[in-house]
């Protein structure tokens, strides 16, 4: 039986296709739109710009990965697995992070949606209404330098597997986090 794609799932497909052919930096909304039989408003009925578009398909991602966390998945795994994600479509994730630069980029906004899903995750897991700013600042810390590690890694720097890059993230982990990310 054929799936009936979503608007968001057309628009990811055809930005994919189109980073086959060109840097993402050149996409248009208006190519982007055309591609796949829809309108430019459309297109900003559901995102902000091309940016948040990236963004989403590996959020989406990200989020899914995230459902056996502390229900047999440790936080190595998650991380393993958000590796994966890049492992498996490399050339897109490759185009993203060399040609979606600047404040609203592919990097930054992935980023910011994971340093607040593992806060939410950790004050739904620990039944807290709010994390102490420490606590925040050791997310928010520790998922900037993921990142950016792992977008070295994915640019050409990939001298260990997503597992043994994943245990090294866990053994740099701020001590705050260790009880609330690794002893669950």
């Amino acid at each position: 039986m054929i799936e009936k794609q979503t608007t968001k799932i057309l628009l990811a497909a055809s930005l994919k296709e189109l980073c086959e052919k060109k840097s993402a930096d050149k996409i248009t909304i208006r190519e982007l739109t055309q591609n796949c039989g829809l309108t430019s408003p459309t297109f900003y009925n559901h995102f902000r710009d091309k940016y948040e578009l990236m963004a989403w398909i590996y959020n989406q991602r990200v989020e899914s990965s995230l459902k056996n966390f502390g229900n047999g998945d440790s936080f190595e795994d998650v991380i393993c697995k958000w590796m994966e994600i890049i492992l498996e479509d490399k050339n897109f994730y490759i185009n993203l992070l060399k040609n979606a630069a600047g404040q609203n980029s592919f990097r930054y906004s992935t980023n910011d949606h994971t340093i607040n899903l593992i806060a939410d995750w950790i004050k739904i897991r620990h039944a807290l209404d709010e994390l102490s700013p420490e606590i925040f600042f050791c997310i928010k810390f520790f998922m900037r330098g993921v990142s950016e590690l792992v977008n070295d890694w994915a640019l050409g720097n990939r001298d260990c597997t997503p597992r043994e890059m994943a245990k090294l993230f866990v053994s740099a982990m701020p001590a705050p986090l260790k009880p609330l990310l690794l002893h669950i």
